[in-house]
């Protein structure tokens, strides 16, 4: 649940008081002043993007329609990043949707695809240099569970390429995020699908 605590009284409040309604992938954006988040009614099929102020007020919906619109992130443009089913394609080897890289403007219009993979692409995020990270499956000619890995893409979906991995099956390389004042990522490294 999306709550919010009342740093006077302790108490707390549900910002979306539905039972069985489901919210995932908050994040902040960085003015501190608001939170982007996916999120799925009760009795609904599909997640879609939704903001909030920080204290709670002016909720709204972003995205709509019949696909699943998850894993949202602000990018420096006060644009949105975000992966989403709107491709319309199913797992070679599965019965679950792909979803892969769009971004829409800040106000949940103009949405666009930016990848084409016939796999998923998943959990983007922003490096310091402005590129955005991101973990891409693909087993064209490969393992279908093994090959996970690193890739990155700018803003726009331009300049796609492999970051780390790739040459090597067996990881699922994770909600990679860069660790601020370094070079480096951090990642959660998991087998299979992870």
């Amino acid at each position: 649940r999306l709550c919010r605590m009342n740093l006077r009284d302790g108490t707390v409040s549900n910002l979306l008081d539905d039972p069985e309604g489901s919210v995932r992938d908050p994040v902040v954006h960085c003015d501190g002043r608001k939170i982007l988040f996916a999120y799925r009614k009760g009795g609904t099929e599909h997640y879609h993007l939704y903001e909030i102020n920080i204290d709670g007020s002016s909720l709204r919906q972003l995205t709509f329609g019949p696909y699943d619109d998850v894993e949202p992130i602000y990018l420096s443009d006060d644009g949105i990043m975000f992966v989403s089913t709107r491709c319309r394609r199913w797992v070679n080897c599965w019965i679950t949707q792909v979803a892969t890289l769009h971004r829409c403007d800040a106000n949940g219009w103009n949405i666009r695809a930016l990848s084409s993979n016939i796999e998923h692409d998943n959990t983007p995020w922003v490096l310091p240099d402005g590129r955005i990270l991101y973990m891409r499956w693909e087993y064209v000619d490969r393992s279908q569970v093994h090959f996970h890995h690193l890739w990155t893409t700018n803003p726009d979906g331009t300049g796609q390429m492999i970051y780390f991995g790739n040459l090597h099956g067996g990881v699922a390389m994770l909600d990679a995020k860069p660790i601020p004042g370094t070079k480096k990522v951090v990642a959660s490294f998991s087998p299979g699908h992870g």
